[in-house]
């Protein structure tokens, strides 16, 4: 039986269409991913978190654990001087595995996500008038917010002892009389005690007030001007004071 050319030919135009055809459909998705992962970076970019008490997610099928309340985030902005702010203010980059977990929130919720709040140190927030590992949460509506994704390192293990001090007015205190504390019970006691004197306890605690006297002046004088404030005021400030 020989062989039809002509059949042949349109044969392989059939199958050189199919497979433009199967290249075209493939750019179309990965087009319509691309405009898909654009629209979602745009909307953390531009978000602003809602006023409103009202749900704005109903979480059928988000992860409970990765679920929490305002005042557990506030806890850990002021422990580590953190602020938790909209993501518009966000001047650090986005990472593509935030924005996938994102589109498959937003495919078994059938929503489009909005309302983005990120917790990370000042410095990378573009704050007005004036160690890193950023949380990018989503607003729930009613206090919650749902932890989409972290990235960065972690934090330094003890960035919650050394940043202790500037949490409250009273943990600064209490941190100054520590010092003030340690500073009077280390001095040697051939130093504090005079010839007659029977016992050192009476001077150290007179060197203590006294020191602790001379750290609260300086720490007025020139820590405050460093800190600006405490971190239970500034966790969620936009301002750089």
């Amino acid at each position: 039986m020989g062989l039809n050319l002509e059949k042949a030919l349109l044969h392989e135009r059939s199958r050189h269409n199919e497979e433009e055809e199967l290249i075209r459909a493939f750019r179309r998705v990965l087009e319509e991913d691309d405009a898909t992962d654009e629209h979602i970076l745009n909307t953390i970019r531009s978000s602003e978190d809602s006023s409103s008490d009202e749900a704005l997610v109903l979480p059928r099928q988000l992860d409970p654990n990765r679920i929490f309340h305002e005042n557990d985030i506030r806890a850990i902005c002021v422990k580590y001087r953190l602020r938790f702010l909209d993501a518009a203010l966000f001047k650090g980059d986005i990472p593509y595995e935030a924005i996938t977990e994102i589109k498959r929130i937003q495919r078994n919720e059938g929503v489009s996500l909005e309302h983005f709040k990120i917790v990370a140190p000042a410095g990378l927030f573009k704050l007005k008038y004036k160690d890193k590992d950023p949380l990018l949460f989503l607003s729930l509506g009613n206090g919650h917010y749902y932890l989409v994704h972290k990235w960065g390192r972690d934090l330094h293990p003890l960035r919650g002892l050394l940043m202790y001090p500037f949490r409250t007015f009273t943990t600064l205190f209490r941190s100054i009389a520590l010092v003030a504390f340690l500073f009077a019970a280390l001095i040697p006691s051939s130093v504090v005690m005079g010839p007659h004197d029977s016992s050192s306890l009476p001077i150290r605690v007179i060197f203590f007030f006294y020191v602790l006297i001379a750290l609260c002046g300086l720490t007025s004088l020139y820590g405050f001007s460093r800190m600006k404030n405490f971190s239970s005021m500034l966790w969620n400030s936009k301002y750089d004071d």
